[in-house]
């Protein structure tokens, strides 16, 4: 007999909703759902670190070994630190660009989602 009312007492409690009442809740749909997830998941920010920790090396190694030269003439070592340190940068630029692009698209869904009339928990 014990055991039946502590049973009747557990289901009780699992049937309750623990409801924090400060909290909001927003609806999305599946339209929302899509844009953040084609928003979210940008490797541009990806490709600007790489790009830029592959270019800026590549032309600090190519400016440092063109200030040692003393008949200041471009040879393969310097050239090639310069074109590739020139290609990093730029890439990093240009997809530095696109992510922040990105990004301020990210944060106007978010807002836009935030802006919506917020969420009401019927009460019985």
């Amino acid at each position: 007999m014990d055991n039946s009312a502590d049973i009747k007492e557990i289901q009780k409690g699992l049937a309750t909703i623990h409801y924090e009442p400060n909290r909001v809740d927003y609806t999305v749909n599946q339209f929302e759902l899509e844009l953040i997830e084609q928003t979210g998941n940008s490797i541009w920010k990806d490709v600007f670190l790489a790009s830029l920790f592959f270019g800026v090396p590549c032309s600090i190694n190519a400016w440092s070994n063109y200030s040692k030269l003393t008949d200041k003439v471009f040879n393969t070592e310097i050239f090639l630190n310069s074109l590739f340190g020139g290609i990093g940068i730029i890439i990093a630029i240009i997809s530095c660009l696109i992510w922040q692009k990105n990004k301020k698209k990210f944060s106007k869904i978010i807002e836009q989602i935030k802006s919506k009339p917020a969420f009401k928990i019927p009460t019985t």
